[in-house]
């Protein structure tokens, strides 16, 4: 396989590493980029962990020693200077929205689909930091950018782990490691979902990028799938005319459960062209972040409302997920939850607009007739914003 950058999987093709390792067990790739010369240093890391809209912790403790504790960002300069000589370990979200290679870097992954991918987390530790044994509920690629990490993992993974108490960090309370390896720069390690893992720094100057690989669950599905075609019922009441007289009323009739249940699933019942735009809509969601505390509901504090130039530049947000389907009536684009009718495009095409970092609404609108309205939403939310 070759991404953007070049080879990736050593000698293992794409088709071959989805069919044989991705999801199911462990993949160790030597050389996976080789000559590698990390291009992000210590101090930058710890620059983004220091600004405010950067997710950022701390992780402090030794799995010997079972002294764990946690601290998140955004940190002070001077806590850097507080922090022991071993064992710990600082992590970053995210990096790719703030690293401008990083976009560019990730193409390599682009084997497996972006509603799949979550974002690249950067961690720096000291000589014996780690965040413990602990399980992942992605897939995530562990590559080793800077320094030595030894990596041991335990399968079968038991059946029903229990983390320890009292903790902000899910951390195993057993732990029983089976194979181990330990990676030099350049290296790189698959993990399916549920494997127990444990990383420890061998060095100072440790740097691991993870990539990690998300998918929704799926009662978050099946949840929102219920919540949509509940406001297509109407206020119309369960009706039984020309019922027969009932023999037995406390029973619930095998007629009248045929009835309910024929009624539920019509209601239920959708096309499949409507559950795929259902489904491209909500991969494309924005995520929903708790109010503040101290938010107020009063509409004067609110932002005004700003007007879409269609012939200027707008800049999308990095978080502003973009894809595409195939229709009976050609393209459907999405973006921010929204659906936009494209027929006149290719998959090219649609690729370009997904990927685009700016956009000249004039120059799409007549491909994507209903552009403007949805752009005017995503300026409204602060997903996309004038490129001055």
């Amino acid at each position: 396989m070759a991404g953007a950058n070049g080879p990736l999987l050593g000698g293992l093709g794409a088709a071959a590493f989805l069919r044989d390792y991705w999801q199911q067990r462990p993949l160790v790739i030597r050389r996976a980029i080789p000559d590698f010369t990390n291009p992000i240093d210590a101090d930058e890391l710890a620059g983004l962990a220091c600004e405010p809209a950067v997710r950022s912790r701390i992780v402090l403790g030794h799995p010997d020693r079972r002294d764990w504790s946690v601290e998140y960002g955004p940190f002070d300069p001077e806590r850097f200077a507080q922090l022991p000589e071993t064992a710990w370990t600082l992590l970053v979200s995210e990096v790719e929205h703030y690293w401008p290679d990083g976009p560019d870097w990730l193409r390599r992954f682009d084997f497996i689909p972006r509603w799949r991918r979550d974002d690249l987390m950067i961690s720096y530790a000291v000589r014996d930091g780690s965040v413990g044994p602990h399980i992942d509920a992605y897939d995530v690629f562990l590559f080793q950018a800077q320094g030595r990490r030894r990596w041991q993992i335990q399968e079968p993974p038991p059946k029903s782990p229990i983390c320890l108490p009292a903790l902000p960090l899910a951390i195993l309370r057993r732990f029983e490691p089976t194979s181990e390896w330990i990676l030099e720069p350049g290296d790189m390690l698959y993990l399916p979902p549920g494997i127990p893992h444990l990383g420890m720094a061998l060095d100072d100057d440790c740097m691991t990028w993870s990539i990690g690989f998300r998918a929704p669950a799926w009662r978050e599905v099946v949840g929102a799938f219920l919540e949509e075609r509940l406001e297509s019922v109407g206020p119309e009441r369960i009706g039984d005319a020309g019922r027969e007289p009932s023999l037995h009323p406390h029973e619930l009739a095998a007629g009248d459960l045929t009835a309910l249940r024929c009624g539920l699933l019509e209601r239920l019942r959708t096309q499949p062209a409507e559950l795929d735009r259902f489904l491209a809509g909500f991969l494309s969601r924005p995520q929903q972040e708790a109010p503040a505390d101290d938010d107020e509901s009063d509409d004067s504090s609110k932002a005004p409302v700003r007007e879409l130039d269609p012939s200027a530049r707008y800049r999308f947000d990095p978080d502003l997920k973009r894809y595409w389907i195939r229709s009976d009536a050609g393209i459907l684009l999405f973006a921010g939850g929204h659906s936009l009718a494209a027929a006149g495009l290719t998959a090219a095409d649609a690729e370009s607009f997904c990927s685009a970092d700016i956009i000249v609404p004039e120059a799409w609108r007549g491909a994507i007739p209903e552009l403007l309205p949805v752009l005017e939403d995503l300026l409204d939310l602060d997903l996309i914003e004038p490129d001055d």
